[in-house]
């Protein structure tokens, strides 16, 4: 009667870690420490990160329609946008980028590609697609840039 316990027991657990190992090692996102990473960015040690400090959130707060404070984003402001589902990583919509008539200004599509992460954007030129092209740095490698209309974000290594 133990052995049996115990092997119901072991696949009830195996059942419940599998899923949980599945997952971890499926996904290539590292877990952020928002707190950490907040204080590395705060140059001036005050509290609140500055979009010197720190473009990304000011352009995501801009991409979301939100408004940043004159003082500037708290940590608790940071955390949350950290935390929040539009952080992690950029997942374009399948096919993307997609040709259309693109409303979206140099600016407008810069700030979409920096809220994905995209750092040391070049300049970006509209082609006769209606996609907004150009170059930046993606993870440390260097990366062709795309904004589509739909203000999809796709990013390809860089041809040497």
């Amino acid at each position: 009667m133990t052995n049996t316990k115990n092997l119901l027991l072991g696949t009830l657990l195996a059942i419940a870690i599998t899923p949980a190992a599945f997952a971890q090692s499926s996904t290539t996102a590292v877990p952020l420490d928002c707190n950490a990473d907040f204080a590395a960015q705060d140059g001036d040690a005050n509290g609140y990160l500055s979009e010197t400090e720190s473009p990304r959130p000011y352009a995501r707060s801009r991409v979301d329609g939100t408004t940043m404070a004159e003082t500037g984003m708290s940590m608790e402001e940071y955390a949350a946008l950290c935390n929040g589902p539009n952080w992690a990583e950029n997942t374009p919509e399948e096919g993307a980028p997609f040709e259309g008539s693109n409303s979206f200004t140099e600016a407008q599509a810069r700030d979409r590609a920096l809220a994905w992460n995209v750092t040391d954007i070049s300049a970006l030129t509209l082609d006769d697609q209606g996609i907004w092209r150009g170059q930046g740095m993606v993870a440390g490698a260097a990366s062709s840039v795309a904004v589509d209309y739909k203000g999809n974000v796709v990013t390809t290594a860089a041809q040497p």
